[in-house]
């Protein structure tokens, strides 16, 4: 049986759609190794969106400026009082959820995880949720494997060939840069994710997508691949 790779970089409270593909993957492969992205639209590794009674808002990580971008060595600024303010801010929109009780005292335990590493932070909740939702996908960690290349499609190709995968599962948006050309003469098949957002019941108004797993979690939590 063909063994399936899936990689990420560790995002902050991720949406459904990573967890579909931790789920989907035998090996779910945490990308600490690249640089962080910052001040753009698309920025995710340090912050996610909730919906909350004036419309979907951000949440954030403050981080400390440095002379290294790269993700694994990114620095949590934890002279900000940010756990205690998100914690609110949750707490205040998600109260009157369905799955409340149970699962914020999850996020509390989660959001107070105490390390001054984005990345060990934002792994630290993946796995956690992962196991939360009853995935049992084995997930390493980049950074911690050995001889990787610098070219993007050739270090893909070098994860899911230490790991032993002969397919890798990627994200649509993944289309526009994979050379399927290199996978296949490496031996590796590409498949694309067949994620499709599930619409379940919101707080705060008509549904919103592609926001947190919390907010799933809070008002469904029902298994989104059966």
């Amino acid at each position: 049986m063909t063994k399936i790779c899936a990689i990420h970089q560790p995002n902050f409270f991720p949406w459904l759609g990573y967890f579909y593909k931790i789920a989907k993957s035998d090996v779910f492969v945490i990308l600490d190794t690249v640089d962080i992205e910052v001040g753009t639209a698309s920025a995710i590794t340090n912050r996610t969106r909730i919906k909350t009674s004036t419309g979907v808002q951000w949440i954030t990580i403050p981080i400390k400026k440095g002379s290294s971008k790269v993700i694994k060595d990114i620095v949590i600024d934890n002279t900000k009082r940010w756990r205690e303010t998100m914690l609110k801010t949750i707490y205040l929109q998600y109260k009157k959820s369905q799955n409340f009780e149970q699962f914020y005292p999850v996020v509390e335990d989660l959001l107070n995880y105490q390390t001054d590493n984005l990345s060990e932070y934002n792994v630290h909740i993946i796995e956690s949720i992962s196991r939360f939702m009853g995935i049992k996908t084995n997930i390493v960690i980049a950074s911690e494997m050995k001889d990787l290349s610098n070219d993007r499609n050739m270090r893909l190709i070098d994860i899911c060939r230490q790991n032993g995968c002969e397919t890798y599962l990627s994200g649509n948006g993944g289309r526009k840069y994979h050379d399927e050309r290199l996978f296949a003469e490496n031996g590796i098949n590409v498949k694309y994710t067949d994620f499709i957002h599930p619409e379940y019941k919101q707080l705060h108004g008509e549904f919103a997508q592609g926001l947190s797993v919390m907010d799933y979690i809070f008002n469904d939590g029902s298994e989104l691949w059966k």
